[in-house]
């Protein structure tokens, strides 16, 4: 899996390495889908590596396996991945049985090394937090552990003060043309997406995934711009968001959200407009996580954006 861009920031990592610590704690911090879990893994092949350079030597057997994990986490393959390499990932929340299972985890000796990345720490509950703690403190020799959170304030301050933070900076405009290069070669697609990245992954990723929630981003976005009512319009998108499930209608919401904030750069809406889209969009997607008729509630906004 190759990486595209934070050049800089794995020159830091590599810095801290250098000094051959007994035990690492890490806070990746910075907007999601810019690579923080991928550099998190090579951070890992960097420590376990048996000849301890770079970003791993890409010939041992340790740097072998954490191949075989990276190439089962992007590519869905089902390769022997490395036994001392652990990721966590939430679903909803992090709980503190999953913080026990790392805690366990660590304290099993190995000759390699325990590497454990907890992705998206901020969705670490409140038990968990505290459990993970005395960890951070006094982590195991030859350990290293990674919290990875785009949302830092969202974490315990004694969390975050048990951890070096490497701040990783938004992806540049090139940077993501080089990495959706690789995905598509539709060149009005990719102005599109680029446009809409703003120095993320996520939204482009969606949509390629999904093309079609560009096009009713787009189309609710006429419907909201234009100046006379068109009820037809808006009772037929209403029927298409009753059959999406809600993560697909906050993809297309933000979609949304970006058109309108570019077209209020561009003077083509007003601002007093925009502000008022962003509290109603905020309050449809709350409408619907809480069970709202998801085509109820975006005829609601649509007629409150409307009055």
């Amino acid at each position: 899996m190759k990486l595209i861009g934070h050049e800089d920031t794995k020159h830091i990592i590599r810095l801290f390495l250098d000094k051959d610590f007994h035990s690492y704690t890490f806070l990746f911090e910075g907007k999601d889908c810019i690579g923080k879990k991928l550099v998190a893994l090579q951070t890992a092949r960097a420590f376990l590596c048996e000849k301890g350079y770079g970003f791993g030597c890409g010939e041992c057997e340790s740097c072998r396996l954490v191949n075989n994990t990276i190439s089962n986490i992007y590519e869905n393959t089902q390769l022997n991945p490395h036994p001392d390499l652990k990721l966590i990932s939430p679903e909803k929340e992090i709980k503190i049985d999953q913080i026990r299972q790392i805690i366990d985890f660590l304290k099993l000796k190995s000759a390699s090394g325990k590497v454990v990345i907890i992705e998206k720490a901020e969705k670490m509950n409140k038990e968990a937090s505290n459990a993970l703690l005395k960890t951070l403190e006094e982590p195991p020799e030859n350990s290293m552990i990674i919290l990875t959170t785009s949302n830092q304030n969202a974490i315990l301050p004694t969390v975050v003060s048990r951890t070096r933070k490497i701040r990783f900076k938004p992806l540049k405009k090139e940077e993501i043309l080089q990495i959706l290069q690789l995905k598509t070669d539709d060149q009005k697609l990719l102005k599109t997406l680029i446009a809409l990245a703003d120095g993320s992954l996520c939204l482009p990723d969606k949509i390629l995934k999904k093309p079609e929630l560009l096009k009713y981003a787009k189309d609710l976005f006429n419907l909201l711009a234009v100046q006379h009512l068109h009820p037809e319009g808006i009772i037929t998108l209403g029927d298409i968001f009753d059959k999406l499930d809600i993560e697909d209608i906050n993809t297309t919401l933000d979609i949304v959200e970006k058109i309108t904030y570019k077209k209020m750069l561009k003077g083509d809406i007003s601002s007093e407009f925009y502000d008022k889209f962003i509290k109603e969009n905020q309050e449809l997607k709350n409408a619907i996580s809480k069970g709202v008729k998801k085509k109820l509630a975006l005829e609601g906004m649509y007629f409150n954006l409307k009055t």
